[in-house]
């Protein structure tokens, strides 16, 4: 490309100093070797771009195929401690419903106590592959806006309201479980199960194991949603 341009470069000037040819002739010389320039370098421009766009698409492409196999890693996890997290609703509502209707007084002991059961969930999405993407600048060689849009909304508001219920629910657990542990020695599970603290943290908790739920399977959802995008976009690719 260079020679190209170096070649018809000295052909405008070789034609300036042509005494052969008049003004006219040199002028209609001139302007053929600067169109021909000109359609050169646009040509290897959109040449450039065009390469760089490939590149840029295929390794979007990558991406996506990438994401899908992470997401689906987390809709196995989001749906285990979903899972979880109904369990746990099933004992703490028992313990709320005894309390409330005085049948704790008739339940035994054991089976009092296998209620108070503690499930710490924490989810850890796969997120390095995207915040790797995102970091280089990457995202808007999306070019599916829904798409793009449904991927960021994913990891920068669902899982991190996936993680801000599933930190208000653990810590009301480890409150009951550090009261449980810490009661007096004489004071049975019947008694701990009727105190105001105890029945306190497992209706404080209740309420929040709804949204947590709720929270697990709308995450869930927008997980799926986006699988079924890409799956639309790279088809549309080929």
């Amino acid at each position: 490309m260079q020679e190209e341009l170096t070649k018809h470069s000295r052909k405008i000037f070789q034609e300036m100093k042509n005494r052969e040819h008049g003004m006219w002739e040199k002028v209609r010389e001139i302007v053929i070797e600067i169109l021909i320039i000109v359609f050169a370098v646009s040509l290897s421009i959109w040449l450039h771009n065009w390469s760089d766009h490939r590149v840029e698409q295929r390794q979007t492409d990558e991406f996506l195929a990438g994401i899908r196999v992470d997401l689906s890693k987390d809709i196995t996890s989001l749906e285990e401690n979903r899972q979880t997290f109904l369990e746990e609703d099933s004992l703490f509502t028992y313990l709320m419903l005894i309390t409330s209707t005085g049948a704790v007084d008739t339940v035994s002991e054991h089976r009092i106590n296998a209620n108070f059961n503690y499930q710490m969930r924490s989810t850890h999405a796969n997120i390095a592959r995207y915040e790797g993407f995102k970091s280089n600048g990457k995202i808007g060689t999306i070019e599916n806006d829904s798409l793009k849009q449904a991927i960021l909304a994913y990891y920068q508001q669902t899982i991190p309201a996936v993680n801000d219920i599933e930190d208000i629910v653990n810590k009301l657990q480890d409150r009951l479980m550090d009261a449980q542990f810490t009661k007096d020695e004489k004071m049975s599970i019947r008694a701990f199960a009727k105190s105001f603290k105890a029945r306190a943290y497992v209706e404080i908790t209740v309420e929040n194991l709804g949204p947590a739920i709720q929270t697990y399977a709308d995450a869930e959802a927008k997980a799926k949603d986006i699988i079924n995008k890409i799956n639309s976009y790279l088809k549309a690719q080929e």
